[in-house]
């Protein structure tokens, strides 16, 4: 008798040992579910905000002026003597002087996520900034949003990134759609976004430390609990 009150005190003692760790996880869990949604939210909607405010509206621009059809033929042929090119490079280079585009340029693919810079009008031919008609980038290691818009055919807001000139920057994405309703390629806006991001990974940051004290606060309750659950069934023997 005495020995099946002892197996039921400890069987007792470990499932409400069990419930105490199984809370405590569970409220881990949740902190860190709520923080990780907070913080990916609010990026998006910051990079949402600032992009279809500053870097929409000169996309938007400078697609009125991309004939679908040309910029097609262009993007196969890759010749800059083509005068589409130097006509849309300047009209492109014309709209980012008037607006806070950093980079205003075009985009085509050439093979799965290997696209092609077809007309730049980031700055005049030949400058630093400067992408040559075909110069090359990997999108897949590039930026998510724009494999996104290409494949979507919808307008995307870039991640942040990081250049070398310009530091950190937003960017938007919006297809160029043929007649037959297909996209041809992309136009894309770069805008400079240093203070945004500094404002990002502050918010970021205070929530950090939020979390690590809810973890410190629950890690004390969790011991202490423990404890006590020992010491409560050590005084019945």
């Amino acid at each position: 008798m005495e020995l099946n009150a002892l197996e039921a005190q400890e069987k007792n003692k470990s499932t409400l040992k069990f419930r105490i760790t199984f809370f405590f996880v569970f409220f881990l869990s949740a902190v860190f579910a709520v923080f990780m949604i907070t913080s990916v939210l609010q990026v998006n909607t910051v990079i949402k905000f600032v992009g279809s405010h500053y870097a929409r509206p000169p996309v938007d621009r400078a697609l009125n002026l991309i004939n679908a059809e040309s910029f097609e033929k262009l993007a196969k042929s890759l010749n800059p003597s083509d005068p589409y090119y130097s006509i849309t490079q300047q009209r492109l280079y014309g709209i980012k002087q008037d607006t806070d585009c950093l980079y205003l340029y075009t985009m085509a693919q050439d093979e799965g996520t290997i696209f092609n810079y077809i007309i730049d009008g980031s700055d005049r031919v030949g400058g630093e900034s400067f992408s040559p008609i075909g110069m090359q980038e990997d999108l897949d290691e590039w930026d998510g949003a724009a494999m996104k818009a290409f494949n979507t055919g919808t307008v995307q807001y870039g991640t942040i990134d990081k250049t070398e000139e310009y530091g950190s920057t937003i960017s938007v994405y919006e297809p160029i759609i043929n007649k037959d309703g297909e996209v041809v390629g992309l136009i894309a806006c770069d805008i400079a976004a240093e203070e945004i991001v500094e404002w990002i990974h502050t918010q970021v940051l205070w929530q950090l430390i939020i979390v690590f004290v809810l973890f410190s606060v629950g890690l004390i309750v969790y011991v202490t609990l423990i404890d006590k659950v020992n010491k409560s069934f050590a005084l019945e023997f």
